[in-house]
């Protein structure tokens, strides 16, 4: 769990602070130990990691209330659960200060199989209530949920509406000083999700420190006076919410267009599945193309990789002086044609080359790369 001190008597510290947070996930390739052996004997990779939040830092003011916001799958709610404990970095640290209320997902810390009733004192215990501060305020908490008679049934008969109004009331009536919500607001009818948002204006004017992740505009404009958008688990901008609205708005085009998981199919998948952590993730679909000959190319965060039709043949190249050197000369389109093999010699004996469809490039460390197209 993120490190925590006393707030009181620290009051000119920030109430969450990250410094360059990395969390990374490891995606298996492979269902079945089937699969597993015909990957093996096909040299494919079993797994591949991707760093869900990447060098990340950030620094809250007591009181701020700030929104993260960004496309499905750019690390906003891995970053909620860190600063709430939930996860653990592995890389960088957290530091945070008073008590966190975390609204994380729907019915997030309830026990289906007890009551709404025992749920609220389990919820409550583990955002840190006594069971004396949990009594005292359990008739408002019912009141707010809205739940009624229903506050006796196992929460396993409740609906998503009835698990998020009983979270978010006993979440809101704590003693916090640092609040996170995870597009719970989005869940409910329309009465409830205002009554979420007064409760929320109210904590705000109290002076709460809020941490809130949501695709309504209109929502975190009223809520937040500061916006950070996130893109594959990097801070892409950070500052009034205004600007931060409008700078993840389509129309602006200021985060790359498309889903955030692109295809990578036929050849260029045959060499893509050998090195998946080399390549990193793809930057895009696979493209056609008519010149040379014809083909397919796709970008990835650490290389390129090309499939020639004519040739019926893929090959990749990681990030170098090869790489950046064929991309400004136009790539499988250019002059040099698709990657037709892998580097060969050292560096260090100025004997490294490549061969391409049209020739052979070779890199020396005094005259960088240069090109000898075929006789």
């Amino acid at each position: 769990m993120p490190s925590t001190s006393n707030p009181e008597s620290q009051s000119s510290k920030p109430a969450i602070v990250l410094h360059d947070v990395r969390k990374t996930f490891t995606i298996k390739h492979t269902q079945s130990f089937k699969e597993a052996f015909v990957s093996t004997l096909q040299r494919k990779e079993l797994s591949s990691s991707f760093n869900a939040i990447d060098g990340l830092s950030l620094e809250v003011p007591e009181g701020q209330s700030i929104a993260l916001l960004g496309r499905n799958g750019s690390g906003k709610s891995t970053t909620l659960k860190l600063v709430s404990g939930v996860m653990r970095p592995d890389a960088g640290w957290i530091r945070t200060r008073g008590r966190i209320a975390g609204l994380l997902e729907v019915g997030a810390g309830f026990n289906p199989n007890l009551t709404g009733r025992d749920n609220v004192y389990l919820n409550a215990a583990i955002l840190g209530m006594s069971q004396e501060e949990t009594e005292a305020r359990f008739e408002d908490i019912l009141e707010f949920s809205e739940i009624g008679d229903f506050i006796d049934t196992e929460v396993k008969h409740y609906s998503s509406g009835m698990y998020s109004r009983l979270g978010f009331s006993v979440a809101v009536h704590t003693e916090l000083d640092v609040l996170l919500v995870d597009e719970i607001l989005s869940v409910g009818d329309a009465a409830f999700r205002a009554k979420c948002a007064e409760r929320m204006q109210l904590l705000r004017e109290q002076g709460k420190t809020m941490f809130v992740v949501s695709h309504s505009a209109g929502q975190v404009k009223q809520l937040c006076e500061r916006g950070v958008v996130l893109q594959r688990g990097k801070i892409v901008f950070d500052g009034p919410i205004d600007e931060a609205v409008a700078f993840v708005d389509p129309k602006s085009g200021k985060l790359t267009s498309g889903p955030v998981s692109y295809t990578v199919r036929g050849g260029i998948r045959t060499i893509y599945e050998r090195n998946r952590s080399g390549y990193g993730r793809p930057l895009h679909n696979e493209v056609k193309i008519s010149e040379n000959g014809g083909g397919w190319f796709q970008q990835f965060e650490n290389g390129l990789i090309t499939y020639s039709q004519s040739m019926k043949k893929g090959q990749g190249l990681l990030q170098g002086s090869f790489l950046e050197e064929y991309l400004e000369r136009g790539g499988a389109m250019g002059e040099w044609g698709f990657i037709s093999g892998q580097p060969k010699g050292r560096v260090a004996d100025g004997n490294r080359t490549l061969e391409f469809q049209h020739g052979v490039a070779r890199y020396d460390a005094a005259t960088g790369v240069s090109f000898t197209p075929s006789a």
